[in-house]
């Protein structure tokens, strides 16, 4: 497809405010798709409603300040019709729900909610009954939900009975790589690499847990690369108390070159996570002919097959995670095979693909 035709149109960009996380120097995840998705649009029009703080105290008065700036904007825009809401779980619901409230109650516009939360079924299921009907009330009120794979879609159909969602994947722009060199040889290790937030959640210290358990097998045959935020001080403490330093690296958070450079040198992506939405990072590393090894949760068996582009395994599993690590290191042959097929497979992920379905759904509420 001609990449001249992958933009969101004029006219829709104009009708179109999108609400979100703030994606000026972001961190990943939502903050990344939506950095993305303001390149295809001519102007893109957009207020932010959350960046982190280091005291959780500054979250409540900058949501005040956009909720000024989201009466300011549909006061004065005449040209927007449809609110574009990008948001997770949690508190993040709640306050979209404040914005989906000015916006469709007060202004009278359409109201798109999209989907990000990889929390979100456990925060249903863990909360109230009135906590319950009011998410129940807020996503049957929305004119479009947008759904990150099918696995949510479904989600959405059967918990809270809705007929308007849609299913739009994660956006990862296209790059023209090479194939993996392997290097076979016993002193040159295969290179793995985990970016994300530092905790729990992304299966991170169940990682640490499985190379330290197994240390003296796995020097010199692996080497792991750990980017991201989050529980540093309790990261860099384990690699130091577990003498792990020799094989494992802290590269911290990577943006720009130094992620680009960290996709292409490293030979396999691992994340296993607990849970998850649509993996971008995995989006990109495919994109970057990498084979992944991840857990079957959110929309992640979507676009890793196990024993075609990756391996699954059950979340907290160790045993797994060791087997997982061992297959590429005993069989370095298999990443160049499972690589080419994450290539092939991320296709329907590209810009040129995603932005004119995007679109097309804009089209829907426009008309």
């Amino acid at each position: 497809m001609d990449k001249a035709k992958a933009y969101i149109s004029p006219k829709n960009s104009k009708a179109i405010l999108t609400v979100g996380l703030n994606y000026i120097n972001h961190k990943g995840g939502i903050g990344g798709v939506i950095e993305t998705y303001s390149k295809f649009f001519f102007p893109f029009k957009f207020i932010s409603t959350y960046r982190p703080q280091k005291r959780k105290i500054f979250i409540y008065p900058y949501f005040i300040l956009a909720i000024f700036k989201l009466f300011w904007k549909l006061i004065c825009d005449k040209d927007i019709r449809v609110v574009h809401i990008h948001g997770a779980a949690k508190g993040s619901l709640i306050r979209k729900y404040c914005v989906f409230w000015i916006s469709k109650k007060i202004f009278s516009k359409k109201v798109i909610y999209h989907s990000h939360g990889s929390e979100l079924e456990k925060f249903y299921l863990n909360s109230n009954k009135i906590i319950k009907r009011w998410m129940n009330k807020f996503f049957n009120q929305t004119d479009l939900i947008i759904c990150l794979s099918n696995k949510w879609l479904n989600f959405f159909y059967s918990t809270f009975g809705v007929d308007n969602v849609k299913v739009l994947e994660n956006i990862v722009e296209r790059k023209e790589v090479s194939n993996k060199n392997l290097k076979i040889l016993a002193n040159n290790p295969i290179k793995f690499l985990f970016l994300g937030a530092i905790g729990k959640r992304k299966g991170i210290f169940d990682l640490l847990d499985t190379i330290r358990d197994n240390k003296i097998d796995l020097v010199g045959k692996l080497k792991l690369y750990i980017g991201g935020d989050g529980q540093i001080e309790k990261l860099l403490n384990y690699i130091n108390y577990e003498e792990l330093k020799d094989i494992i690296e802290f590269v911290g958070w990577v943006t720009g070159k130094q992620k680009e450079d960290l996709f292409a040198e490293c030979d396999i992506y691992i994340l296993p996570s607990y849970n998850e939405g649509l993996p971008l990072s995995i989006l990109e590393a495919m994109s970057y002919k990498m084979p992944i090894i991840s857990t079957p949760v959110g929309g992640t068996p979507e676009i890793v097959e196990d024993g075609q582009n990756g391996i699954l395994i059950e979340p907290g599993n160790k045993n797994e995670i060791l087997n997982a690590l061992n297959f590429f290191i005993q069989k370095p042959g298999t990443i160049a095979l499972f690589g080419n097929k994450s290539y092939n497979m991320v296709e329907p992920y590209y810009s040129d693909f995603v932005i004119p379905k995007l679109n097309s759904f804009y089209n829907e509420l426009l008309k």
